[in-house]
């Protein structure tokens, strides 16, 4: 069954809508949470805790999420915890000893557990304040999905039975399921020009430069192996100095050194990308090599660069204005995900007292142990 949590863990991890800064920003008038008593007294929640698996135990704005679904939230923390140790220390997570980071992972993977279940809420939320549901084909996909997971475990009962391995029932699986779909809708809704949540290019442009995005073509004269990345020739790397110092002199002498620059771009670079990025590079801090990311913002619009060496040779820049189709086409993936953390992080949830019972040790050893066989 790793395939469900290849899908579900992610999703939780990374799931981000948004709107922009000039359009409608939902809103919820603000409802009392509905901390209901539970009824299933099965499962690892209620086995392990004493607490109904599907008690609602956290809530925003109303909508609440089981305490089977913090089960399995926190049984997923730990797992990945577990993974990601492993890998780059070779150690797997010990719930009794401090994270690299010095945080303890008991506190780390509690919290962490909420804040995934409150994404899930304010993701719910935003999708109620817009109408929007799953499509007749969104059904259609997640029905034949589940059929072709019933016969890979090799009927119903199984099926189920993988769930609560993971501390959860086919009900809290399909809410997170669901919620991959109503993200992929409010998503389609955000690049839908006219939509409530259409991002303009003028507002993700403004963003864009306000993150320091800009544009520089560059001349590249290359000092190491394309293919080896190995020191050219002291001789040739004499002789691109020289050339670089020739090419700057033209520049410096000209009446238009903007047009000339690209004329002597096209002749001269050797930088592999300069076929698709005809016009040079749209990027922000950290994207290019330090050097060249420097040197291209201590220029104004229109300046040409001295002599600028970096790891990959000489180069020459000028500064363009900002490509605007290219900045915006790079920020718009990250413009909707910082929105909607920003909404996830203004919106405010509740917790029932019954959060206080959940034994982050206790829960992770279960689970262990039942996806273990044992």
């Amino acid at each position: 069954m790793t395939m469900w949590k290849e899908r579900i863990v992610p999703l939780l991890l990374s799931v981000a809508i948004g709107v922009t800064a000039g359009a409608a920003v939902w809103r919820f008038a603000p409802a009392k949470p509905q901390f209901t008593p539970g009824q299933i007294n099965t499962g690892v929640t209620y086995e392990v805790l004493g607490v109904p698996s599907d008690e609602i135990v956290v809530s925003v704005d109303g909508n609440g999420a089981s305490a089977e679904l913090l089960t399995y939230q926190i049984g997923s923390n730990c797992a990945y915890l577990d993974y990601m140790l492993g890998m780059y220390s070779g150690s797997g997570l010990d719930l009794d000893s401090p994270l690299p980071s010095g945080d303890d992972p008991q506190e780390y993977v509690r919290e962490q557990s909420l804040y995934m279940l409150k994404q899930l809420l304010v993701l719910e939320n935003i999708a109620a304040q817009y109408d929007v549901t799953l499509s007749e084909e969104d059904e259609a996909e997640l029905a034949a999905e589940r059929a072709k997971m019933v016969e890979e475990s090799g009927g119903e009962d199984a099926y189920r039975g993988e769930f609560y391995k993971l501390g959860f029932s086919e009900a809290g699986y399909d809410r997170l399921a669901r919620s991959g779909y109503l993200y992929n809708a409010l998503y389609d809704m955000y690049n839908t020009p006219g939509a409530a949540f259409y991002a303009s290019d003028d507002v993700l442009h403004a963003y864009a430069a306000g993150l320091g995005w800009i544009t520089a073509d560059h001349i590249l004269l290359s000092t190491v192996d394309p293919a080896t990345r190995q020191p050219l020739d002291e001789t040739v790397v004499a002789e691109k100095r020289a050339l670089a110092e020739d090419i700057l002199a033209q520049l410096r002498k000209s009446a238009d050194p903007v047009a000339l620059f690209a004329e002597l771009a096209d002749q001269y670079s050797e930088d592999p990308g300069r076929a698709a990025n005809p016009e040079g590079y749209t990027f922000t801090e950290g994207t290019m090599v330090e050097s060249f990311d420097a040197a291209a913002r201590a220029l104004k619009e229109g300046e040409i660069s001295d002599i600028v060496e970096s790891e990959y040779g000489y180069h020459i820049l000028l500064r363009r204005p900002l490509d605007v189709a290219a900045a915006v086409d790079a920020v718009r993936d990250e413009y909707f995900e910082v929105f909607f953390l920003a909404e996830v992080d203004r919106a405010e949830m509740e917790t029932s007292p019954a959060v206080a019972r959940f034994d982050v040790k206790a829960i992770y050893h279960a689970l262990t142990e039942l996806q273990r066989g044992a």
